[in-house]
């Protein structure tokens, strides 16, 4: 054997001598060198690191494949950038090595900084190859792992990560509601990446995102579907308007109506209108929206049912049985007889009547009913009584004055005007009695006859219940 000959690896790496290894490194022979970086590999001594790296420019593909592999197996963050500049090497076989290093390897690192560092190149070189790993990563238990490759993915713009990115928002989402904690930097960069892909050659993806399992992930699917501003995804967006989730079908509704969208007069139509909780138009859905707007009437407020009423109303609905609905239905179009026949369930709408109904005189017929139904209430009417008889004689036979002259002799007898104190009536436009006069010309509100409605603890504003003309505004 030479006095200088070549240096005898499997020695070396039987006694785990790396220093002897690290200088064989620098052998001559491509083929010494490639077995000392092979024997470097299990031993991931931190010397290595540098002389392994600096191998990366050497001429012959095999050594750069093995001083690949060796920096492989050490892992960590100082073998990162190394690594993925491998990614562009010439040799194909070290391209194919340095993959399993990075989407494998460094990908999965115990360090999460060397994870981060991973996920950050690879959206640097932009990485066509490396978007299924970068999905993988989108779930990793680090923040800054999971930012980094949402980042990277939006910098490789390939829309394959499209859906992916809206089941990352819509589970934050979820956490948000289930614990009360997401990842705001997560939430920021999946919306912003979304914002970069959602385009014209998204909308295959965002469609079959319409039919996953979770209704966010719908929704969000439903809502990018919408900005991207193409009359390609009206079809989809209007078979959402049949989804089991009411989320998804506003969502679909409202990017329906961003983009011009014509309902039709079908039950697609009713769906649309019913998602936007435009209950009076569905009206022009025809019958098909009945079902609908029977089955929205219990989930919606007092104003919201009176347009669902004024819906059925114009359809041609009547109420088969006597409940809730049908006394809002009769109410509605001021049938209290009908009112009186269903009795208790006919409660709720006419005390909605009374607290809202823009008609005083429907105030005041509803109020009736109430007090008929034994279910008599002290507002908006104070004396309801001396209402409904001023009314009567208003809307009598006779002349205006001789209306007049039974009205002065009604507020006289129920003691609401003294004549021997020279006071006198103020009325309405409509001939009403509003407010009395007195010797000192100051108006007061004929109170027990007027309509009130409670502005605050302290103050009262009052209506003519029968043309509805404000009269007051008095601080009590």
């Amino acid at each position: 054997m030479p006095l200088f000959g070549p240096p005898n690896i499997a020695q070396l790496e039987a006694k785990r001598d790396t220093q002897g290894l690290i200088k064989a490194l620098g052998f001559k022979d491509a083929a010494i060198r490639m077995a000392a970086a092979d024997a470097l590999a299990p031993l991931k001594d931190p010397m290595a690191v540098e002389p392994l790296v600096g191998l990366l420019g050497d001429e012959h593909p095999g050594v750069r494949r093995a001083a690949v592999a060796a920096l492989s197996a050490r892992g960590g963050f100082r073998v990162v950038e190394p690594l993925v500049s491998a990614l562009e090497d010439r040799d194909p076989e070290v391209r194919a090595t340095a993959r399993t290093a990075v989407y494998r390897r460094l990908m999965t690192d115990p360090d999460q900084d060397a994870r981060r560092a991973a996920t950050a190149a690879l959206g640097r070189i932009r990485a066509g190859d490396a978007v299924e790993t970068l999905i993988k990563a989108t779930i990793d238990a680090d923040e800054g792992v999971r930012v980094a490759a949402i980042k990277s993915l939006e910098a490789i713009g390939d829309v394959q990560a499209v859906v992916p990115l809206i089941i990352v928002l819509a589970h934050e989402q979820i956490r948000q509601r289930s614990t009360g904690r997401s990842s705001l930097a997560v939430e920021r960069a999946a919306s912003r990446a979304l914002d970069t892909l959602c385009v014209a050659g998204a909308i295959g993806p965002l469609q079959s995102a319409l039919g996953h399992d979770e209704a966010d992930v719908r929704d969000i699917a439903a809502r990018r579907l919408s900005r991207v501003g193409s009359a390609e995804v009206a079809g989809s967006l209007a078979a959402a308007l049949h989804d089991k989730d009411p989320g998804v079908r506003r969502s679909a509704a409202r990017g329906l109506a961003e983009i011009g969208w014509q309902p039709p007069a079908n039950l697609t139509g009713a769906q649309y209108w019913v998602a936007l909780r435009e209950w009076r138009r569905c009206a022009e859905s025809g019958s098909a929206a009945i079902p609908l707007l029977l089955a929205a009437y219990d989930g919606v407020d007092a104003p919201e049912r009176a347009d669902i009423v004024a819906a059925l109303v114009r359809l041609h609905w009547k109420p088969e049985a006597a409940n809730a609905t049908a006394a809002h239905y009769w109410a509605a179009q001021g049938h209290w007889d009908k009112c009186i026949e269903i009795g208790e369930p006919a409660v709720e709408a006419l005390e909605s009547i009374l607290r809202a109904a823009p008609r005083w005189r429907d105030r005041v017929a509803a109020a009736a009913t109430l007090a008929t139904l034994n279910r008599p209430v002290s507002a908006p009417f104070a004396r309801l009584d001396l209402v409904q008889r001023a009314l009567a004689i208003l809307d009598g036979e006779g002349t205006g004055d001789e209306k007049r002259g039974l009205l002065e002799a009604l507020l006289t007898d129920e003691h609401q005007l003294h004549a021997d104190a020279n006071e006198s009536v103020e009325w309405c436009a409509c001939g009403y009695p509003a407010s009395k006069v007195g010797n000192d010309e100051l108006r007061e509100p004929l109170a027990d006859l007027l309509g009130f409605e409670q502005s605050s603890s302290s103050v009262t504003t009052y209506y003519c219940p029968s043309c509805d003309t404000r009269r007051e505004t008095v601080a009590t």
